[in-house]
């Protein structure tokens, strides 16, 4: 994984050309949407805190040392679309790390999305659990407004028709 650093408030990514997810909080639960084109699907995911693996010299990411969740191989259609709740196993054949199991939820979540593009293909983004809008338990995943990075206009909230339009198709992102 590469890792995305954060120096205060500000996240600092390696290039401006960086697939962005949006990041809402539903109840006590954390939804990423990650806005996919038609034949993309997500395939795994991992969870991590950024803050942590950038600080570590020689960070080795397949030590998972600070891997909140990681899940592979999604039994709903819905996460294989890119609507994922953060932490819940359910919706997937495999979990490597348990939610919490490594470490606490971080400040900064790190979130490596491991898709099928045609081919393999991981796409990298950095959320802040803080400024992720928040919504009573049992709202519609797909009609609340997630918090959003969109390399030219800062941070804001979209919706999820919003964040696609945006965003183009995961494929054409650097990997």
């Amino acid at each position: 994984m590469g890792l995305l650093l954060i120096y205060g408030c500000g996240v600092f990514l390696s290039s401006h050309d960086y697939y962005a997810v949006g990041v809402a909080q539903i109840g006590d639960q954390i939804y990423v949407y990650a806005p996919l084109c038609d034949g993309e699907r997500v395939v795994g995911v991992e969870a991590y805190d950024n803050l942590l693996a950038g600080q570590e010299p020689n960070y080795d990411s397949a030590s998972m040392q600070f891997t909140y969740w990681k899940a592979q191989d999604p039994t709903h259609e819905s996460v294989a679309n890119g609507w994922i709740a953060l932490g819940d196993s359910s919706r997937f054949r495999t979990t490597t790390v348990v939610a919490g199991s490594n470490i606490e939820l971080p400040k900064f979540i790190g979130i490596s999305l491991q898709l099928d593009v045609g081919s393999q293909h991981v796409v990298e983004d950095v959320v802040s659990v803080s400024e992720a809008p928040r919504y009573p338990a049992g709202a519609d995943p797909g009609s609340v407004r997630y918090a959003y990075r969109p390399e030219r206009d800062g941070e804001d909230t979209r919706d999820p028709r919003e964040i696609r339009d945006d965003s183009g198709c995961a494929a054409d992102y650097p990997v």
